[in-house]
């Protein structure tokens, strides 16, 4: 795993999209692979809901699914993820958060991060809080085109 405590890339243009948009829609379930297909499907129905292009709905799903495994395995047993979706008419903001494992870092050498960098336009992770009650939080935004 990569040794990284946060990335401050794509900052402004998340905090810009954020700045126009509508108040979010926030989904928490399990922390475990078997709720995937409901994160995936939240993003889908938002993002149709907010007329973006089938393409835009199927690239940023696999984003979104990208860093949602990569927080469900790290995260602590018997937790939560927690995943907001804030839309607007500059784009999109997903924020993805779990409390997890002592630790963990996000793995952004494989090619999994690099689909992530393709279908998004800004990145943010930041570890929050310490010990125990640390939680890592990944929001990525979408312009719209």
């Amino acid at each position: 795993m990569a040794e990284q405590q946060a990335s401050s890339a794509g900052v402004g243009v998340i905090d810009e999209i954020t700045r126009s948009a509508d108040v979010p829609v926030v989904l928490s379930v399990r922390a475990h692979r078997t709720t995937l297909p409901i994160i995936r499907a939240l993003v889908e129905h938002v993002m149709l809901l907010d007329d973006w292009t089938i393409d835009d709905v199927a690239d940023l799903k696999l984003g979104v699914d990208e860093i949602c495994g990569q927080l469900i395995e790290g995260a602590r047993p018997a937790e939560r993820i927690e995943v907001a979706l804030t839309t607007g008419p500059q784009g999109l903001v997903v924020t993805m958060e779990a409390p997890v494992v002592s630790g963990f870092a996000l793995e952004t050498d494989g090619f999994g991060w690099r689909v992530v960098e393709t279908v998004t336009d800004a990145r943010h992770w930041a570890h929050v809080g310490a010990g125990p009650a640390q939680l890592l939080m990944v929001r990525v935004a979408r312009r719209r085109a």
